[in-house]
Formats: structure tokens, sequence, C-alpha cells
């Protein structure tokens, strides 16, 4: 049996907007299993993917990075939701981390030697290799931090989310939006302005779909899919839709077009472009709009200078052909070897 044999078919009445955290995005039963482009590169064997990791899902790991691009993202896209923290006297890397991990234990009771290993098993912290000297270590280095944090989220006035990081971190964040936010094209496609009507523009959606897959012999599975978008815009007076999605990255701007290989953002694109598609005919009643997307990209190193990459429309085909097959692998091996999504890890993320 060939892959593209299995025929896929968007369940449009199960398409659906949700304004969803990213608590409940990641960790909710209702959510956590929905399969989403990160998901998808769980699959993928030209990313080091595989059945195993793809139905078991992403484990909790401490990932510096990630945070950066995290605090940067929620500064650009919903400031009104998130604040960054003043200096806390965080410890940078994995101790932050630890810091972190312990942080609500220390809030309910005296951290014992037993917390703090199994922190560093989480952390993978010296995992299995905790020392009394070490365990001593991270009690020095993280009080003052805890202490601070604890101090700092007592403000009746401040209804935000607060976000920590270690002053470094902060520091390098700080450059990273302030670079986005005075570059003009980035902020003209991310506040867009119409003619006669403003165009409809939304942050940090999501978008739902169920799909069904029917095999050759007739069989058939649902794939539930989730994505939630940067940015998009959907111009009813133009016919436009447009999909604007904000990348930190850890190098020179020009060497942003090996990340957008290494990790295939054109299949993430068209992704979440076939889904606006379906968004703004269900809702919208646009026919066959015009698409287009941007990378809104910043560079994590000094200068920290920021662009806009506009997608090309053979990167959304390669997406889209990516997209489809690894669709219908999972729906192969769900209907013929018999994987599901039925047990699965606690904690998620992307």
């Amino acid at each position: 049996m060939k892959l593209d044999e299995i025929k896929l078919e968007p369940l449009l009445d199960t398409l659906r907007l949700e304004k969803i955290d990213d608590r409940m995005y990641f960790t909710s039963p209702i959510y956590k299993n929905r399969i989403s482009n990160s998901r998808l590169g769980l699959l993928n064997p030209k990313q080091g993917g595989d059945p195993e990791k793809f139905f078991t899902g992403f484990k909790q790991s401490f990932n510096a990075s990630f945070a950066l691009g995290s605090a940067v993202h929620e500064q650009i896209l919903q400031p009104e939701l998130f604040k960054l923290a003043e200096d806390t006297k965080k410890p940078t890397a994995k101790m932050g981390g630890m810091a972190d991990e312990l942080y609500n234990i220390y809030c309910e009771r005296e951290i014992t030697d037993e917390d703090i290993i199994n922190a560093s098993n989480v952390i993978d912290y010296y995992k299995d290799k905790m020392t009394p000297e070490r365990i001593s270590e991270v009690r020095s280095k993280c009080s003052d931090y805890w202490k601070n944090r604890a101090s700092y989220e007592f403000d009746l006035n401040e209804t935000r989310e607060i976000r920590y990081l270690d002053y470094p971190m902060l520091e390098k964040a700080k450059a990273c939006i302030e670079s986005l936010q005075s570059n003009e094209l980035v902020m003209d496609l991310l506040h867009p302005k119409g003619i006669i009507t403003k165009p409809i523009s939304e942050c940090e959606q999501a978008i739902l779909l169920d799909v069904k897959a029917t095999m050759p012999n007739g069989k058939e599975v649902i794939l539930h899919l989730k994505a939630k978008l940067d940015n998009y815009t959907i111009d009813t007076e133009s016919n436009i839709i447009k999909v604007n999605d904000v990348k930190t990255h850890g190098q020179m701007l020009y060497t942003f077009d090996s990340a957008k290989v290494k990790y295939h953002y054109y299949r993430e694109i068209a992704f979440y472009m076939y889904l606006l598609g379906l968004i703004a005919k269900k809702y919208y009643n646009l026919d066959n709009p015009k698409k287009q997307a941007n990378y809104l990209v910043v560079s994590t190193v000094p200068n920290f200078r920021s662009t806009v990459v506009p997608v090309q429309f053979s990167e959304i085909r390669k997406g889209f052909y990516e997209l489809q097959k690894l669709l219908r692998y999972s729906a192969y091996l769900m209907c013929y070897k018999g994987y599901s999504f039925d047990a699965q890890p606690g904690k998620y993320q992307l």
C-alpha cells in the first residue's frame, strides 16, 4: 500500500477557533493529544522522528532558548497578558531551571534534599549524580531568587502573568523586543490598517480541526489537529489572508534560510495557511483568497537585528506536501500498526 492511497477529508463541522492559554493547549486532556506541527516533527524521519516519539509526545525538559523565545513572543503578541520581571537574581542555565522547578515547594514548605534530587532528575542537572555539596550549592544559589520572586508576586494592581528570566537572558529578551517593536514593517503586519474596514487580526489564536483518513480497505480513523498561530490577518476588503510567524534566531540574520530548512518552518506555515484558509471560508465567506505569509525574525545575538522574511509560494507547496505525507503516515500507523495516543506522559513542552 502507498501512503497516497489514503484519503484525507477535513470534517468542516469540527473546524473552530478557540482562545486557549499555553498551559491548557499543551497539557489539558482535551488538547494535548491533538496533532500539531511540532508533534509531526516527532514523526518525521528527516527531523529524527519515529512512531514511538510521535505517540509518546513531548517530555518536560529545560530549554533556555525556549524560555527566551516564549518571553519575546509574549511581549510582542500579548503584552497585555504578560510581564517580564526585572532582575530577581535568578541563576543562569540549568541552575535557573532548578530554581523554577523548586519554587512552588519553597512557597509551601522547607525544601528537602530529596526535593532537590527529584528536581535534578527533571531538569537533567547532574541527574543521578547529586552529591551533598551540589545539593548545598543549589540552596545557596537559588535562595535569593526564591525570596525575590515571592515578594515580586504580591502586587494587588498586577493582573498580568509574570515571567522570570535570569539577568543575561532578561537583557537579551529586552533587546529582541525593542528591535521588533521599533521595526515598522513588523508592527504594520501585526497591526494592519484597511482603507475602509480594518482587517481582522488575531494573535495566539488556536484553530482546531478533525480530519477523516480513509484506508484503501475502507477502514477509517479520525486525526484531531490543532495549531496556534502567532498572528493572522483576514482582509475581507482585498480578499487576502496572511500568516505572520515570529521567530527568534540564535545567529546572524543572514543564516535564517538554513534554519528554515533545518526546522522545517515551511511545513509549519503550510499547516497554518491551510487552516486559516478554511476559517476564512467558513466564517467570512472568502472564496480562494490570496495567501501571504511572513517570518518576523529577530536575531538573539548582538546587534539583535530584526527583519521580515516573506514566505515563497514554493515553500508553502513543499510544506503542504510534507504535511499530507506525515498525516497519512500517522493514520497508517494507527490503522495498521496498532499505535494510539491513549497512554501519554503528563507534561508536554513545545
